[in-house]
């Protein structure tokens, strides 16, 4: 669950089908500049899936409209998402006719323990506006995680900090101490365009694996 100190608000406009399908279209059908920051980005989650093992199941948290889902077919044997917007899921379900797509709470997912190989968690840790709330997430999807942690989070570069948005960047020493309290290990991080984005994948195992 949030931290009690939370401030992590879930935008309201993506609870409408409209919105969804606005932020989807932004996704599928860039402009120019925001392509190439996504291709980026897609570079860099290759890098970090290209270190996990394939196979196995993997949950998508939150899944949005399906953004990485081929992705993640590519990948697994079976592609498991979760949204705490219907209305996101709708359009996902639109797109790739998964039936494995539930609508629930990241801070309280509804699976057992371990009940997937991995978890991806996708373009959502910069939201968070603290640190017990990044933990929170963490430790909420590494319980359900039988092998591997993917997470995006952006980080300082010698160029890019960012302290006075909401979307801050973290320091690898703040990162570092996060993913421990979280109960696991960093293995791998890769920049999506360093030193201009802050933007990282990470991929973490479990330290009771």
């Amino acid at each position: 669950m949030p931290s009690k100190d939370s401030d992590f608000v879930r935008p309201d406009r993506y609870r409408e089908i409209d919105s969804a399908d606005k932020y989807d279209a932004g996704i599928r059908k860039p402009s120019l500049p925001r392509r190439f920051s996504h291709a980026m980005e897609e570079w860099a989650l290759k890098r970090a899936l290209a270190r996990v093992d394939g196979g196995g199941l993997v949950l998508d948290s939150p899944s949005g409209t399906g953004r990485i889902h081929e992705e993640l077919q590519q990948k697994f044997d079976e592609v498991f998402s979760l949204d705490s917007s219907h209305a996101m899921l709708v359009v996902h379900q639109n797109h790739t006719h998964s039936g494995r797509a539930v609508t629930g709470d990241i801070f309280n997912l509804p699976y057992a323990d371990n009940q997937f190989d991995h978890v991806v968690c996708y373009r959502l840790f910069h939201h968070m506006q603290n640190d017990a709330d990044r933990v929170a997430i963490l430790k909420s999807i590494a319980r359900v995680a039988k092998k591997d942690v993917v997470f995006t989070a952006w980080v300082d570069t010698l160029i890019n900090k960012r302290r006075g948005s909401r979307r801050r960047t973290l320091t690898r020493k703040q990162l570092g101490t996060i993913i421990n309290q979280a109960g696991l290990k960093m293995d791998y991080i890769t920049f999506a365009s360093w030193p201009f984005q802050p933007k990282t994948v990470v991929v973490c195992s479990k330290l009771n694996a």
